[in-house]
């Protein structure tokens, strides 16, 4: 998949926009409503008799069902609150694509404190009582902040008895450890996973930082890799709406990061519902419905109420850059990591600011202060 950065973005917008950004004195219009050609999200309405599910409020009647490229379902196997991707390419109707953030065999449930344990990972949902140990689900989540590290909000977990999923594993999550002689990185804040750079899709090279969908075997306590793939949001000449959860914004709220895969520029034709520009901070649920990754509509979905965990800290330094390596800097002796996430601004490389006053704003991940955007500090 193609990464769209910084200095990308940024040119489409000096060409696209005047070279301004937009004027925030005139107030944005909010765009005609047009049922977008791609939608990412979860499923709030399946209605079987009618042959058609509702994703991010709109109602698409469906054609097809799968999971990956060769396993089909068919829409009586939807449920509620399931992560997809749909396509309206076809004549015949949307292409619904299963988008789940864990597929695989449940290892352990404790129903008293609403805890189950799948790929090695430890989610809190509470269970339907016909999922038991040794069942294989599929799991759908969005990025939570906890304490330790960028973990998962269970939205719901399915049970599946179809002869193509049984048997079949797959995890998702924020990459992290990575250990390149050894070959292994974690994903999430548990799960283990073992690899070999010929199984990584289109050739990409891993990063810390980076959303990473694996396939593959859980042998003992490690997820044996036998396909990784880096996701990200791609850039597109249509609209693509994507429902996710903010995992970081700038100081000056013109760019933000979504799902802790994509980033998205915020100009001044950005229009805002059921919010403003001040409520786009991270921890919030958010529609976002962008054209080459410049955001033209942000719909708030909920009540800036920290569903997606309390535990998202943001922070700002100011000093000098030094003590460079591979994976952190320190600013004023201040240590900072860097990862696939961490952009320099006016698209300098890192080693020129050596020695250079610098203003830094990052995230802290646990007990980790992980940069986001570094730019030369004004004399």
């Amino acid at each position: 998949m193609k990464k769209i950065t910084l200095a990308t973005l940024i040119g489409l917008i000096l060409t696209g926009c005047g070279g301004g950004g937009g004027d925030d004195s005139t107030a944005p219009q909010p765009p005609v409503e047009i049922k977008p050609q791609t939608v990412q999200g979860t499923i709030n309405a399946v209605n079987v008799p009618a042959n058609t599910i509702e994703v991010n409020g709109y109602s698409y009647d469906v054609a097809s069902v799968a999971y990956g490229t060769d396993i089909q379902f068919s829409i009586k196997d939807l449920q509620k609150n399931m992560m997809v991707a749909v396509s309206t390419s076809s004549k015949a109707g949307a292409l619904v694509q299963l988008e789940p953030t864990m597929v695989g065999k449940v290892t352990y449930i404790d129903r008293a404190n609403s805890t189950f344990v799948i790929n090695g990972a430890t989610l809190t949902f509470s269970l339907d009582q016909n999922i038991d140990v040794s069942d294989w689900v599929m799991v759908s989540s969005l990025p939570q902040a906890t304490e330790t590290g960028l973990g998962y909000k269970v939205l719901s977990v399915v049970k599946f008895e179809h002869e193509g999923l049984v048997g079949q594993y797959e995890v998702e999550g924020r990459l992290s450890s990575l250990n390149e002689n050894n070959k292994t990185f974690t994903l999430g804040a548990a799960t283990q996973v073992r690899y070999t750079d010929n199984i990584i899709e289109d050739n990409a090279t891993l990063q810390n930082g980076q959303w990473v969908e694996v396939k593959g075997q859980m042998v003992g306590d490690t997820f044996d890799a036998s396909e990784v793939d880096v996701e990200t949001y791609d850039a597109s000449d249509n609209d693509n709406e994507i429902e996710g959860v903010v995992t970081w914004v700038s100081n000056d709220k013109s760019q933000f990061e979504l799902n802790a895969r994509g980033h998205f520029m915020v100009t001044g034709s950005t229009y805002f519902e059921d919010g403003t520009k001040a409520n786009l901070n991270m921890g919030v649920m958010v529609e976002v419905t962008a054209v080459n990754g410049i955001a033209r509509e942000i719909e708030f979905e909920n009540d800036f109420d920290g569903d997606f965990g309390d535990a998202w800290h943001e922070f700002e330094k100011k000093g000098i850059l030094a003590n460079i390596t591979a994976t952190s800097f320190t600013v004023n002796d201040f240590k900072i990591e860097i990862d696939s996430q961490t952009f320099v601004d006016k698209n300098e490389k890192l080693v020129d600011l050596d020695g250079s006053r610098v203003e830094v704003e990052g995230v802290i991940i646990g007990s980790r202060y992980v940069a986001r955007e570094i730019e030369r500090e004004d004399d």
